[in-house]
């Protein structure tokens, strides 16, 4: 995450992720290696986030072997296929299982689990993730690390990066993974 609490970042399925992970290892600052972490996504009873089509913000609780946190993303623009950004707060958690308690006692409701393990890299001011991710498969992150003149600058620039990794990915994942895991269960989200 950027120090003014705003990411871009771009997603995707990717296909040759072992070479990608050597081109990483010869070239880039490794930052965490097959990091595992399992992301809980809750909803506020009074607010739910998935009752547009596309949803725009997530409430996450993140169990880690670096560390337990809770983020918030809220992306703009609202309710659009495409977004160019969003605002992410985050805080670690001294005790996850506590904050558990206090949202399921507010009757926040559990959306979608993520199991992942993810590696991180450094490279030329772009942390760029490995995910292996259960029942969808691999993935990279490529998120900017410095500041740029407009999200849409960011973004060209991530996909400069992209292509030096000799990457073969898919079409750009545009709602995140507990949208996929959903989508793929036959949720039906709002309009």
């Amino acid at each position: 995450m950027n120090p003014n609490d705003i990411e871009i970042e771009i997603k995707l399925p990717l296909k040759n992720p072992e070479e990608v992970i050597a081109f990483l290892q010869k070239k880039a600052k490794l930052l965490a290696k097959n990091t595992h972490q399992k992301d809980i996504y809750y909803t506020p009873k009074h607010r739910d986030f998935l009752a547009t089509k596309y949803p725009y913000e997530w409430l996450r609780l993140r169990h880690s072997s670096k560390g337990n946190c809770i983020t918030y993303k809220h992306y703009y623009p609202e309710n659009t296929k495409v977004t160019d950004y969003c605002d992410e707060f985050e805080s670690s958690l001294d005790n996850i299982s506590v904050l558990e308690k206090i949202l399921t006692s507010l009757d926040f409701k559990t959306l979608a689990v993520v199991d992942k393990n993810r590696s991180t890299w450094d490279y030329k001011q772009v942390e760029v993730a490995i995910d292996e991710v259960k029942d969808l498969g691999s993935f990279i992150e490529l998120e900017a690390k410095r500041q740029f003149p407009t999200p849409q600058a960011a973004k060209e620039y991530l996909y400069e990066i992209l292509e030096e990794l000799h990457a073969q990915v898919g079409k750009e994942e545009l709602r995140g993974y507990p949208y996929l895991l959903l989508a793929k269960k036959g949720y039906q989200f709002g309009e």
